[in-house]
Formats: C-alpha cells, sequence, structure tokens
C-alpha cells in the first residue's frame, strides 16, 4: 500500500506542475498528451514500471549524454545547489554527473574526479569540495552539493561528508551537461535520478527532508527539476521546475542517448 501512494504522489505531482509550468492544452487527437506553447506533446505519465521510484536515466560510460537549457541558473559565485540520486557502475577515472558551465571558462563540475566524488571548476580542474571516501558502486546514493556563497558542502545520503572555502568562477553558466563535460569528456557510466539545480542554498535539513520524495509543489529557486519519468516525443525530459530547462537526450541522436529504465533509487 505504502508503494502504491508513493507512485501515485509521484506521478500526480509532476503532471499537476507540468500542467501549471507549460499552461499547455490537450494535443489534438490524444486523449493523453499536452500541446505546450512551444508547441512540443508530452505523453505524460509514462507507462508504469511497477516501482515507486518511476524511471532513471543509465549511461553506458562510452558515448551517452544529455544536454540542458539554464534559464534561472545562478553564477556560480552566487549561492546554488545541486541535489540527485545515482547509482554509478564504477568508481574509476574522472565522471561527471551534472556540469554547468559557460564554455570551458567557468563553471562547475560535480562528479568523480580521479575515482573520489567531488566538485570542482571547469576553469582549472582543482576540486574545490571533496568527499574523504567515494561510496561504492552498484547502489544507489544520494548526492547533494550545496554553496553559500561562502562555504561548498558535500552530502552523501543525506549526510555531510565534506565542506571546503573556495573561490569560484564568477560567470553565469551557458549550458548544462548531464553525464559528461562536453558530450565526448569524462563520460559517466550508471544510473542517474530525480536531479534538481536550484539558484539558492539549501540547508542540511532541506537535504534530508525531501531526498526521499520531490518537492512539494513549486518551490522558490528550484530552476531544473528531472525525474525522467515522462515519455517525451524526439527523446527530451521535461523540466517540472517550471522554467522549460527541458533535457534533451543525445543531442537528439538515438545511438548518444542514455536509456530510460525501471528507477531502484529508494524514494
Amino acid at each position: 500500500m505504502l508503494a502504491s501512494l508513493r507512485w501515485v504522489r509521484r506521478r500526480l505531482l509532476p503532471l499537476v506542475l507540468l500542467l501549471g509550468a507549460c499552461r499547455g492544452t490537450q494535443a489534438p487527437g490524444s486523449d493523453a498528451g499536452l500541446l505546450t506553447g512551444d508547441g512540443l506533446i508530452f505523453d505524460f505519465p509514462p507507462t508504469a514500471d511497477g516501482g515507486p521510484a518511476g524511471y532513471a536515466l543509465s549511461f553506458d560510460g562510452m558515448k551517452q549524454y544529455a544536454t540542458a537549457g539554464d534559464g534561472g541558473f545562478a553564477p556560480p559565485v552566487a549561492p546554488m545547489a545541486v541535489e540527485m540520486w545515482v547509482d554509478w557502475a564504477d568508481v574509476t577515472g574522472t565522471q561527471d554527473l551534472l556540469t554547468l558551465r559557460t564554455d570551458f571558462i567557468s563553471g562547475i563540475e560535480i562528479g568523480l574526479h580521479a575515482g573520489v566524488l567531488a566538485a570542482w571548476p571547469v576553469s582549472t580542474g582543482d576540486v574545490l569540495v571533496a568527499a574523504p571516501s567515494t561510496p561504492p558502486p552498484n547502489t544507489w546514493h544520494h548526492v547533494a552539493y550545496t554553496y553559500d556563497g561562502f562555504s561548498h558542502i558535500l552530502y552523501v545520503d543525506g549526510t555531510a561528508v565534506a565542506s571546503q572555502t573556495a573561490n569560484t568562477d564568477k560567470r553565469t553558466p551557458t549550458s548544462a551537461w548531464l553525464g559528461t563535460l562536453d558530450g565526448s569528456s569524462n563520460l559517466f557510466h550508471g544510473q542517474m535520478d530525480e536531479v534538481r539545480v536550484w539558484s539558492v542554498t539549501r540547508s542540511a535539513d532541506q537535504v534530508v527532508a525531501e531526498m526521499r520524495h520531490g518537492p512539494v509543489g513549486p518551490q522558490s529557486g528550484l530552476v531544473a527539476y528531472w525525474t525522467f519519468d515522462d515519455a517525451v516525443n524526439g527523446g527530451q525530459s521535461v523540466d517540472l521546475s517550471g522554467m522549460r530547462n527541458t533535457v534533451t537526450l543525445g543531442d537528439g541522436l538515438a545511438s548518444l542517448m542514455p536509456i530510460r529504465v525501471p528507477s531502484g533509487a529508494p524514494l
């Protein structure tokens, strides 16, 4: 029963947020689609996978990645936060979970830096904050990074594992990349779900309170929220924050698209 209630909440909340954010109408000739102001038709919700967590994106670590818009993103020098569930297949090398950048001049990368969970600036590669140990592979972990304008903090499974004061770049990101730095390097091998980007920092209590479920209603400062549960035409995934930062899988090329799989994240 609990799993059923979670499934219903996970499906209905994104639909309500999507209806409010897109302000769309029913697609002509369809009893399931939503026609947005951009002319995109979203088939929502997706076919149930039998689990409360819906779907995740699975990346092969060789060529699969995704990109997204950056409307409303904070410059790295300003307060911000990133939250996600990840299940990496291995912890070797450098693998980007999420990169927010302006060309290669400035921005931030969050992922595995030479096998260590960390956050680092695009421009130099010098680590801003790093976990003392990387969580083991082949199991789901919640990862959060916050910056309050002074301290960089990393959380793993709701616990702050590292904090560091360091300078950051000052340019607002103009692109967002999931599972890679640029579509060809630092490619992520594993699964990813429930990715959220904030233009405000998040407290430890907020990270813990919402790590196992989606935000309840519209949230101030939430500028991207991807659950990957929607079956969107054209290899995309809608942004449920209302900021229209839609994810495009593999730049629209089927061979480069991460695959939607039933998620095992403990939501």
